[in-house]
């Protein structure tokens, strides 16, 4: 998780503007491929989204991360989620919908409506990166939560039994959540916990493969 851990184990502090950048350059582990992977979900999210704010955003991008782990046994973008009390939360993308993007600055722009940032994209969906798989996840995805609010949203990722609501009761966070006593944590959603032995093997070792070729391509 991209915060500096206070002394909680679990909670972290979020991380200052000045920092930003930084971040993006060591924390970030991108190769092109999966940068234009990355950029060109978000555009395809910011097209089609009813409400493409940041949240919105950053909940459908999770949606497909989990939808394509349960169908296929695989990752989708292979980019953590971290259990926050508005999450799940890919960090990364986070801090580049928080400030003018520097990872994704060739695919969106962002427009501050006085109630948040939305996320506006500069070029046009490119699926070049996709499998017909991943096209299908996006599509479904798309078609049935795109027009879902932050907080229809929220709800569904924190429906009791779903991924993110099972990690933060296993790390002792969701009393904290609803007391407002915590609004991050650097906790890791594992979605291989959804899946049975043998997928969850194939999942673990795709998403080791798929980490492994970023740091070395990056």
């Amino acid at each position: 998780c991209s915060r500096f851990p206070c002394k909680s184990q679990n909670k972290c502090v979020p991380l200052r503007p000045k920092y930003i950048k930084l971040y993006i350059n060591n924390m970030c582990r991108f190769s092109e491929s999966s940068k234009q992977k990355l950029g060109n979900a978000v555009v395809y999210i910011a097209e089609r989204a009813r409400f493409p704010y940041k949240t919105e955003v950053l909940k459908l991008l999770y949606l497909m991360e989990e939808q394509m782990v349960l169908k296929y046994h695989v990752p989708f973008l292979a980019i953590p989620f971290c259990v926050w009390r508005m999450g799940p939360v890919s960090v990364d993308v986070y801090e580049e919908l928080s400030d003018q993007p520097i990872l994704l600055e060739a695919f969106v722009t962002l427009k501050d409506t006085g109630k948040g940032n939305i996320v506006k994209p500069k070029v046009k969906f490119d699926d070049g990166e996709f499998s017909d798989a991943e096209l299908e996840v996006m599509d479904y995805i798309m078609s049935k939560y795109g027009n879902f609010t932050s907080d229809q949203l929220i709800e569904l990722t924190h429906r009791e039994g779903s991924p993110w609501w099972n990690a933060a009761k296993e790390n002792d966070l969701l009393q904290d959540f609803k007391e407002k006593r915590a609004n991050s944590s650097n906790v890791v959603i594992d979605l291989g916990k959804s899946l049975c032995n043998d997928n969850k093997s194939f999942y673990e070792e795709c998403l080791e493969v798929r980490r492994t070729a970023n740091m070395m391509r990056s």
